[in-house]
This record gives C-alpha cells, structure tokens and sequence, in this order.
C-alpha cells in the first residue's frame, strides 16, 4: 500500500510543480500587465538583423523584450545567463556566448564592462549595452507606422523614474528559482537556432524562454499576439515542433539538458573570464 501511495505521489508531483510554474508565470505577466503584445501597424513590420545578448530574469533585459514584441521585430537570442550572484560581470569556461557579447562590447566600445542587456543591430551598424538607448534606438530605427501602447509608453518611458527597476523586477521576485532564466544549466550546445513564436506576457512563453536561457541555447525570437496559439517551438537540430510549454520543456530537458541550473550560492566561476565587480550590496554585508 505505502509504494502504491509513493507511486501516485511521484505520478501527481510534476503536473503540481507544472501548475505552480504556470501560476506564477502568469502572475510574472500580470504584474507587468501584459505588456509587449505585437502594436498596431499601418506598415509592414522591418527585418533588421538584431542580435540580443540577455538573459531572461533581468529587469533591464525585459524592458528591451517586451520593445521588441510591441514593434513586432524579430531577433536572434543568445542567451547569458548568470554563473554566480557574488559578483557583477563574471563568466568561466562553461559560459557560451557572454565571451561573444564582451568581445562586442569591447569592439564597439559599448561599454568599460559587460553588461545586459547588449543589442548588435547588424543593420544599422552600431552596438548599444543600456537599455533606455537600446529602446530608443529600436523606436527611432523601426517605429514608424506603429500606433505605440498607451500601456507601453507608461511602464516603458523614455525618461527614467523610480517606479522603473520596482516594476521591472517584479516578475523575477515572483519567479525567483535560478531554473527561472536566472542560472547556467549544463546542456549540449545546439548547430542551428531554434525558433520560439511567443509573446513576452505569455505564461507558457517565459517558461520556454527561462529553460532556452538557462541551457544557453540560441533561438530566433518571432513576437505572435497573445490570441495566437502560444508558445510554438521549433528546433531544426532534431526535427522537432510543437505547440504548448509543456511538449517544449519536454524536449529540451531530453534533448539538450545535462544538468541542474547552478544555485544562488555559486561561487565565482575558475578561471574567471569576465570582470568581477561584486554586487555592491553583498559587498556591504560581507563588509568588503
């Protein structure tokens, strides 16, 4: 009878954990009010090149996410996410594309340090790293002919308050696990880019962003308006595409995960490649 009980229970466990992470996501949407739904256009919609360094749970990185799902633009992802939280900019071997971005930055003078989020935007030539320019850039370059979001314009101004970062950063406090687009998870590292049709207020979408960041696995961000059947994942590696979080999470975790998702008590990666300022708050505590 108790291996019947423990059987049921390991059977029941993960549609609990599935419906936890789905409410949570949602509420990660509301929070934000679901914003970066594809805008109105009277044009069709730009095709510049843009690559976009980042990683799922930054305030900063959402803000220039959710600019580009109300421009309706495409971008190539090449996720980066966190290897420790004791200090700001550090990166090991295991690290997949943040060499990339910093080699970019250093190159266009972006920045004295890596930061997310960092657009390359191939088509116009320039290389930016904060956020507020990279959303201006994107409006200047491919807003014409958008009726912009009164919601957008509201949560996303171009000057900045002190509502800013709260807002922002409320989904990651509502999501907070480091499998929750915050830390490198081990994974075989894909040939081609995957391809995600979702949206940036999508529940189903951020999970299938959080697993693609976590296992550094790069993809071609499609906007699709929440009405559409959301996510749709493709992956030209292995022939797979589906619709639903679910199957998606399935076949990442079969097919490209090694391992778990580093923990927040990480310690700096060894050798550290990047730049390692520690975050001036753990500095305080630690009395450094």
């Amino acid at each position: 009878l108790g291996r019947r009980r423990v059987s049921r229970l390991a059977g029941v466990l993960p549609t609990v954990n599935m419906f936890v992470h789905r409410l949570s996501s949602r509420a990660a949407g509301a929070v934000r009010l679901w914003n970066g739904e594809p805008a109105r256009r009277s044009t069709p919609a730009p095709t510049p090149e843009l690559i976009l360094f980042e990683y799922e749970a930054s305030p900063w990185c959402r803000r220039v996410r959710e600019t580009l799902g109300v421009l309706g633009l495409a971008a190539l992802i090449k996720p980066c996410p966190r290897e420790t939280l004791r200090a700001e900019g550090a990166f090991g071997a295991t690290s997949r594309h943040r060499p990339e971005a910093a080699a970019a930055a250093a190159e266009a003078g972006a920045s004295s340090r890596l930061s997310f989020p960092l657009l390359v935007d191939r088509t116009a030539g320039v290389t930016l790293s904060d956020s507020a320019a990279i959303c201006e850039h994107l409006w200047s370059l491919y807003g014409g002919g958008v009726e912009r979001p009164t919601l957008d314009q509201a949560l996303n101004p171009r000057r900045r308050t002190l509502l800013d970062f709260p807002l922002l950063a409320a989904p990651s406090a509502l999501r907070p696990w480091p499998e929750a687009g915050l830390m490198l998870a081990p994974s075989e590292p894909n040939q081609q880019p995957l391809l995600l049709y979702g949206c940036e207020a999508d529940a189903g979408s951020r999970l299938v962003r959080e697993a693609l960041c976590c296992l550094q696995l790069e993809y071609r961000s499609q906007p699709r308006p929440l009405s559409a059947p959301l996510p749709a994942l493709e992956d030209p590696n292995s022939g797979f595409a589906a619709f639903g979080a679910r199957q998606a999470l399935e076949h990442l975790d079969r097919t490209h995960r090694t391992g778990e998702a580093l923990g927040w008590l990480a310690p700096l990666p060894s050798p550290n490649l990047g730049e390692a300022r520690m975050h001036p708050v753990l500095a305080r505590l630690l009395g450094r």
